[in-house]
């Protein structure tokens, strides 16, 4: 696969990714606040689930472009990762803050949060630890399955 081909869908991809994660934004949002059940701990188990949901599935669709890789099939391989980073990428976005409800209010997604219906408890343990896991979890992982698409010769 030439190397515009890829450059060209990885675009598509973060474009098509930030379209559907704000457009499902306050679904998952809704759902996440829901799951909590008005629970602190609960809430950290929902919200890791969450996040470690996302990274399986990148890491399924890595283990099975290794193989189609060690099979000698690079152009299914670059397929098989970007179908993963199809599925994933919208999901990067959708604890990112939404536009402020005013010229004195701030954007957060702790405000998002609360405004979809969870306790202040539950909205802090979502919001603060879907930062951590972002950058900690999910934005290595899609980062590396988009380095692995352009590395792949």
């Amino acid at each position: 696969m030439p190397m515009w081909l890829r450059a060209t869908l990885l675009v598509a991809i973060a474009v098509w990714s930030l379209y559907v994660g704000f457009r499902n934004e306050k679904r998952v949002l809704a759902r996440l606040a829901r799951a909590a059940r008005g629970s602190v701990p609960r809430a950290i188990g929902v919200i890791t689930a969450y996040f470690l949901a996302l990274v399986a599935v990148l890491a399924v669709f890595g283990l099975l472009a290794s193989i189609t890789h060690s099979a000698g099939w690079p152009t299914v391989t670059i397929v098989v990762l970007f179908i993963g980073l199809t599925l994933t990428a919208p999901f990067l976005w959708i604890l990112a803050p939404a536009e402020a409800h005013g010229p004195t209010s701030s954007a957060t997604s702790f405000l998002d949060l609360r405004r979809r219906g969870a306790k202040k408890g539950v909205a802090r343990a979502i919001a603060y630890l879907a930062v951590a896991y972002h950058f900690l979890l999910l934005f290595p992982a899609i980062g590396g399955t988009a380095m692995a698409i352009i590395m792949i010769v």
